[in-house]
């Protein structure tokens, strides 16, 4: 399954007050889903770093060397 259409990917739009893409010097690209009509509420839809999208639903992996350099 390509990541464009994988879930954990991408979210598809629940509102339709418009979207917008955004694009940083840093090569980082997002684009998120108005959730208003005022406009000043969004809800992130995909998240990609050089291309590649970024998982959305991430869990956090627990393992004893993150725990020791908190520590």
């Amino acid at each position: 399954m390509s990541n464009s259409n994988n879930p954990d990917f991408v979210r598809t739009e629940l509102y339709n007050f418009g979207t917008k893409t955004i694009k940083t010097d840093s090569d980082i690209e997002y684009c998120v889903e108005y959730i208003t009509k005022d406009k000043k509420q969004t809800r992130l839809l995909w998240f990609k770093e050089s291309g590649k999208y970024i998982r959305l639903n991430a869990k956090v992996e627990k393992n004893e060397e993150s725990l020791e350099a908190v520590a």
